[in-house]
């Protein structure tokens, strides 16, 4: 039997996936179909369609997670699946993205490196990609236990009993959040610092640009850090937490940050097709 909490988030999670089901799709085949059309590729491209790969399969993994929330799945080995899908689209989504920080923080820094690397861009870009991929799926692979059917309270939720392995808790806070929280930071701050102070150096359109460009960079930034703060620091509260009385408050915490991680998939598709749009020409020339 379902206990009152269990019952208000299988509720919630009938209300909250489903929109983001639908809104998620139709933008991210929309902005697919965009880059399928493409007839030129640049590095920015690679990039740009590796994370909405990326957004994509955790898009079309929802499904499962809705039907969960009407008919509650047993736990098995689809499960498993399910959630090393989910934590291997999500952290696709933050590594790229860490990614695409730096690329365009070394564009607008040392536009002069930009242009000397720029026969091998997107080679570059292309590597980083699968070394992105191959990575995920190497973790994935070697802690696949932690995930395993017996350690599962539903289909979703792990047992707050069943702590994660501390080297696999580790990796994913240091490796997969803090690390690319602190270079997304950095890159975005100093790109954007960049942009304005040479904004007395041009007048015009070329002004207005330069602004909106730093406005979605900054967008950019404090969306990746709303979306992928919360579920981290509710992985840490079900590692630490074990005792009854922090239980309930433990699942809801990390099933409303797993919802707000999931809602970057929108904002990715548009967030980053206006970044794409307006610095995709700038990629080999000086701020």
């Amino acid at each position: 039997m379902l206990n009152h909490t269990d019952k208000v988030l299988s509720h919630f999670e009938r209300v909250a996936y489903t929109p983001v089901f639908i809104v998620g799709l139709f933008f991210n085949v929309t902005a697919l179909c965009i880059f399928c059309r493409l007839k030129r590729w640049t590095d920015t491209h690679i990039y740009m369609f590796n994370l909405l790969v990326a957004d994509f399969l955790a898009i079309i993994s929802l499904p499962f997670r809705i039907l969960e929330a009407f008919c509650p799945i047993k736990p098995s080995e689809l499960c498993t699946f399910l959630l090393c899908t989910q934590y291997s689209n999500m952290y696709s989504s933050i590594f790229t993205i860490t990614a695409i920080s730096i690329h365009r923080f070394i564009a607008v820094r040392f536009p002069f490196l930009t242009k000397a690397l720029a026969s091998k861009s997107k080679m570059i870009a292309t590597s980083t990609c699968i070394f992105i991929w191959t990575i995920i799926v190497v973790i994935c692979a070697c802690n696949y236990e932690d995930l395993n059917p017996d350690k599962l309270q539903t289909c979703y939720d792990r047992k707050l009993t069943k702590k994660l392995k501390q080297h696999f808790f580790l990796l994913l806070q240091i490796l997969g959040y803090l690390i690319p929280v602190l270079i997304v930071i950095l890159c975005s701050t100093q790109a954007i610092y960049i942009l304005i102070r040479s904004l007395k150096h041009v007048q015009g359109r070329e002004k207005v640009e330069r602004k909106n460009i730093a406005a979605i960079i900054n967008a950019n930034m404090f969306t990746f850090i709303v979306c992928f703060t919360p579920v981290h620091i509710g992985l840490l509260l079900q590692y630490v937490v074990s005792d009854d009385s922090g239980k309930d408050f433990v699942h809801v915490f990390l099933d409303v940050a797993e919802w707000i991680a999931t809602t970057n998939c929108c904002l990715d598709s548009i967030g980053y097709y206006f970044l794409l749009k307006r610095v995709n020409k700038r990629d080999n020339r000086s701020y």
